[in-house]
């Protein structure tokens, strides 16, 4: 089973995010498990996660992301507004479309 990261800065709003796309891709039967942290605890958490999104307020620390990430798992930057508006829906399939890893 895949898993993936999402990060924000406090990881409240990313978690909420992650809870409507874990209830969407269980609805859809996909094999994936979706988190979220905070800024300050990514790096400790990450090594345990197969791909990440990065919410569009802290896409400034992409590149230190990164870095921790390594090259050989995805990040991406969620966009703006199925953020803010906490869509679900919009966000896991942009994952399924741009993240193939994702899928088993």
């Amino acid at each position: 089973m895949k898993k993936l990261l999402i990060c924000c800065l406090f990881g409240n709003t990313a978690n909420a995010l992650a809870k409507k796309m874990q209830k969407i891709a269980n609805s859809q039967q996909q094999q994936m498990i979706f988190s979220a942290v905070g800024l300050d605890n990514f790096a400790s958490v990450a090594p345990a996660f197969d791909c990440f999104l990065v919410a569009p307020h802290i896409q400034y620390k992409l590149d230190e992301l990164k870095a921790i990430v390594g090259e050989s798992r995805p990040i991406a930057v969620i966009e703006s507004l199925p953020y803010a508006s906490l869509d679900g829906e919009s966000v896991l399939n942009f994952v399924l479309a741009h993240m193939p890893e994702m899928v088993e």
